[in-house]
C-alpha cells in the first residue's frame, strides 16, 4: 500500500512537472535578434518559422535542413532565398540532434559576432532548447514557440519523449 501510494505521488509529480515544462513552458517575447534559427524538423514548422521572420524581427533566418529518407530531397527548398529583410541560409548540424544544433549555433555566434539571437521550435521541445542553448551559445538567446493543437495521446508521448531527454541531458553536459 505504501509503495502504492508513492508511485502514484511520483507519477503525479512527474505529470505536474510534464504539464508545467512541456506544455507551458517560457517563451520569449518576439523581438529583433541578429539571427533566428528554426531547428528541425523543419517541415513541421517551417510555415509559422517564415511568418515570424516575414515580421522583419530578423536579417538573418537559419534552418536546420532536412532529408527525405524516401527521396533525398532536401526540405527546405529554398535554401540560400533573399526575402523582404532577410536571406535563408540551410544548414545541416552535427551530429543530427538538438546537441548538435545547439553547437552549430554557437559556432554561428561566434563568427558572425551575434549578440541576440532566437530558437523557433515546438512547444513540448522549448523547455529542453532553452537549456541546450544557453548551455552552449555564447550570446543571449531567446526561445520562440508557435501554438499547436495535439490530442490527450500526443502529449502524453512528447511529456514521456521530452522527459527522457531530459535527464540524457543532465548526464552529458558538454555541448
Amino acid at each position: 500500500m505504501v509503495a502504492g501510494g508513492v508511485l502514484l505521488l511520483a507519477s503525479l509529480s512527474w505529470l505536474g512537472l510534464c504539464i508545467r515544462f512541456v506544455a507551458h513552458p517560457r517563451v520569449d517575447p518576439v523581438e529583433h535578434v541578429d539571427a533566428m534559427y528554426v531547428i528541425g524538423p523543419v517541415e513541421t514548422r517551417w510555415d509559422q518559422a517564415l511568418a515570424r521572420a516575414d515580421e522583419g524581427v530578423t536579417p538573418v533566418f537559419l534552418a536546420t535542413t532536412s532529408i527525405d529518407p524516401s527521396g533525398h530531397a532536401y526540405f527546405p527548398p529554398n535554401c540560400g532565398e533573399q526575402r523582404q529583410g532577410y536571406t535563408i541560409q540551410c544548414v545541416i548540424p552535427d551530429p543530427y540532434t538538438t546537441r548538435g544544433e545547439a553547437r552549430l549555433l554557437a559556432e554561428q555566434v561566434r563568427a558572425h559576432g551575434w549578440k541576440h539571437v532566437a530558437v523557433f521550435t515546438s512547444t513540448p521541445h522549448t523547455a529542453r532548447t532553452r537549456m541546450l542553448m544557453e548551455r552552449c551559445v555564447p550570446a543571449t538567446v531567446s526561445i520562440w514557440n508557435y501554438p499547436e493543437h495535439r490530442g490527450p495521446f500526443s502529449w502524453l508521448r512528447e511529456f514521456v519523449y521530452q522527459s527522457g531527454a531530459w535527464v540524457k541531458a543532465q548526464f552529458i553536459r558538454s555541448c
